[in-house]
């Protein structure tokens, strides 16, 4: 990589600021960062078992979990069982792997799921809306963002990212990077039986090397050429190709054959459909430039009115107005309930930036390279370093090179796929009608709150998502929340399982109507199921969760033609994961940016939160089709439990008060003494007088 101090200063004091900040801070120098990371280890097979049972005993019937524990007995019985073969296969099998549960995690997670990508798959990762004030504000807005993405691209395609850094348990220990180092280089192939993730290019690129981003705009697809003539663009450039862009669109808007659509389908139906389209050359030329773009920039419509004056060409931008959160999340989760940016996606692609002529500003990802916290992060310090190279007025030098014209892509597509372009609007179109999203920003407080008493943020909302959800349902239920494993090598995530018998102890204590359960009693069970939660936490990330194992063990099974045990065919382990309940924190410091994604089960709901010092904003989501669920109610029902904890831990604290302020302190009870003393002298001395 050429010296970034000359080729982009801008970034190197960013980065430097960055590292320096690093070095100086007593947990992270104590690490070796030049040293490798350790690998994911093998839990211990009993711990993971009871783990296992743990889980399921406060969502299963007594019957039910008799006949799990039954397995789970034979499966983990003394050696020479089925359970020991399989873990010694494991052990064997990690000891010649760098991560021995990532394959098989990708696989189950993303790559074998059937499902469409939007809504089911893809999140959405909104960001402030921004303000343009005409076509050229907006256009110029685009070109510094692709110009800054280009910027820290350098450093992703030179692996000299700042290595991230645990910021609990074991502090300042150095976390696994390469989910970085895929965001621009990674494409999600539709395929039979399963999907394919596909490296483009080597993350070791060479500089400068043609490279392209993919705009699109009206549905049309174009190809923009950042290199040119081993130059990179800069944005004076890049604002010059979007112009031109936007002005074919615009003069030939019906040029567009919607092919984007298409990515929205189910998808086996999605690759069989590529296949056909493979079978001509132009249509295998257009699938291979976005296959092998860095990233994808969407030109949206306004979701709020119609885009265009009555000239049909220019964009009424003193109509644009200020667009509530769920809209928001909608267009860049799906396209917007009104459909008119339905084909303007390719939800394969990793990095899918959109940006509305409204100001709607956010980042569709596929998921499978990399989890949130790795986009979050990244969009981060980019927000960070575009503003200081604003404010710095850096400017690269002029591009010498003739601007070429945008390269339009071109497709064929004979009567099965277009008939298959019907299919796909109409497939969209009724999964949109069946999300239903709501967005609850809960002001009476955030994390300040639980940590005055000296609770968990995120344990403190995981329990008020249990205690929800058994109000409404009178049960608890599988319930998914991540934990990263990036202290290992190439970790991803395992699962940390709220739904713990503390908390089902404590949700019942906590609506008992015999007034035989104290407030302080309920507040001690509300802590020790808080408690549960946490260490299941600290297991995770130190690597020894449940479920990667579990799974491993089924897999492995699989992959050696052993039959599957009887343990993973049991209707426990379905139950086990089906997450009626998926929820993550997606903590981000952008105002007014969240992360919103869709329910995983039919019949469940999906619920991101960010835990801020004052607020906590929540993203739930369900599916209409379902009778039993309402995003609205759970909503509703969230915010009183919201209410009921800062009540409940109110009051015994003002309880707790009240009986220090009764009880007297060591000093009163020494002055009390004294005087009792005195007036028994004063009181002998006049007798003796008498």
């Amino acid at each position: 990589m050429e010296d970034l101090s000359s080729q982009l200063p801008t970034l190197d004091k960013y980065i430097g600021r960055i590292k320096r900040q690093q070095t100086e801070d007593k947990d992270c120098s104590k690490w070796d960062v030049e040293k490798g990371l350790q690998h994911l280890p093998v839990p211990d097979l009993d711990a993971t078992l009871t783990k296992y049972l743990r889980c399921l005993e406060p969502i299963q019937s007594s019957e039910e979990f008799d006949r799990t524990k039954q397995l789970v007995d034979e499966f983990r019985a003394p050696k020479d069982t089925v359970g020991q073969r399989l873990q010694d296969m494991l052990i064997e099998h990690a000891s010649k792997s760098e991560n021995y549960a990532v394959d098989w995690w990708l696989e189950d997670m993303y790559l074998a799921n059937p499902l469409p990508l939007p809504i089911n798959s893809n999140p959405a990762f909104v960001l402030p809306q921004q303000h343009f004030a005409n076509t050229e504000d907006y256009l110029k807005f685009i070109a510094k963002l692709i110009s800054g993405i280009l910027d820290y691209k350098v450093l992703i395609d030179g692996r000299a990212l700042p290595i991230d850094r645990a910021t609990s348990r074991e502090k300042g220990q150095p976390l696994c990077m390469e989910q970085y180092y895929r965001l621009f280089s990674c494409y999600r192939m539709p395929d039979v039986p399963q999907d394919r993730l596909i490296q483009i290019r080597n993350s070791k690129v060479v500089h400068h090397q043609v490279e392209h981003v993919i705009v699109v705009y009206r549905n049309q697809f174009f190809v923009l050429n950042v290199v040119i003539n081993f130059t990179r663009l800069d944005e004076d450039d890049i604002y010059s190709l979007l112009r031109r862009i936007v002005r074919m669109a615009d003069d030939d808007p019906y040029a567009s054959d919607d092919v984007g659509i298409y990515t929205s389908l189910p998808r086996r139906n999605w690759a069989h459909i590529r296949t056909e389209l493979m079978k001509d050359s132009l249509n295998r030329d257009s699938l291979d430039l976005i296959e092998r773009c860095i990233f994808i920039i969407c030109l949206d419509q306004s979701e709020s009115s119609n885009d265009s004056e009555d000239d049909g060409e220019s964009v009424n931008f003193s109509k644009a107005t200020k667009r509530d959160f769920v809209s928001l999340g909608e267009q860049i989760l799906h396209g917007g309930k009104n459909t008119i940016n339905a084909a303007n996606r390719w939800y394969d692609k990793t990095m899918q930036f959109i940006i509305a002529t409204d100001g709607l500003f956010g980042l569709n990802y596929e998921h499978s390279p990399a989890e949130a916290i790795a986009v979050i992060q990244l969009i981060e310090h980019l927000f960070k370093y575009m503003e200081e190279k604003s404010r710095e007025r850096f400017r690269r030098s002029k591009s010498l090179c003739e601007l070429p014209v945008p390269h339009r892509l071109k497709w064929n597509l004979n009567n099965f796929l277009r008939q298959n372009l019907l299919i796909a609007k109409k497939s969209l179109q009724e999964a949109i009608n069946d999300f239903d999203m709501r967005i609850l920003k809960f002001t009476d407080y955030g994390k300040e709150f639980p940590k005055e008493h000296n609770m968990s943020p995120d344990a403190f909302v995981q329990m008020c998502l249990q205690f929800t959800y058994f109000k409404m349902y009178n049960k608890l239920v599988s319930t998914y929340e991540s934990a990263s494993t990036r202290r290992f090598h190439l970790g991803r995530v395992d699962n940390i399982r709220a739904n713990t018998p503390e908390a089902l102890v404590w949700a019942r204590a906590m609506v008992d109507e015999t007034d035989n359960i104290s407030a302080a009693e309920k507040l001690r069970l509300f802590r020790q199921a808080m408690q549960a939660q946490t260490d299941l936490m600290v297991q995770n990330i130190l690597g020894n969760g449940m479920d990667c194992h579990m799974l491993a063990l089924k897999q492995i099974a699989r992959d050696n033609n052993l039959p599957i045990p009887e343990l993973f065919l049991d209707p426990g382990y379905a139950l086990s994961n089906h997450f009626s309940l998926s929820t993550s924190q997606v903590t981000t410091n952008i105002n007014d940016s969240f992360i919103c994604y869709g329910a995983v089960v039919p019949d469940g709901y999906g619920c991101s939160y960010n835990v801020r010092s004052d607020y906590i904003l929540f993203c739930i989501s369900s599916f209409n089709k379902c009778s039993t669920t309402n995003s609205q109610e759970f909503a509703e029902s969230l915010t009183d439990t919201l209410y009921e904890i800062r009540d409940l831990c109110t009051l015994v604290q003002r309880q707790q008060q009240t009986i220090a302020l009764r009880r007297p302190s060591y000093a009163a009870k020494l002055a009390a003494q004294q005087s009792i003393s005195s007036n028994s002298i004063h009181i002998n001395e006049q007798n003796n007088n008498n």
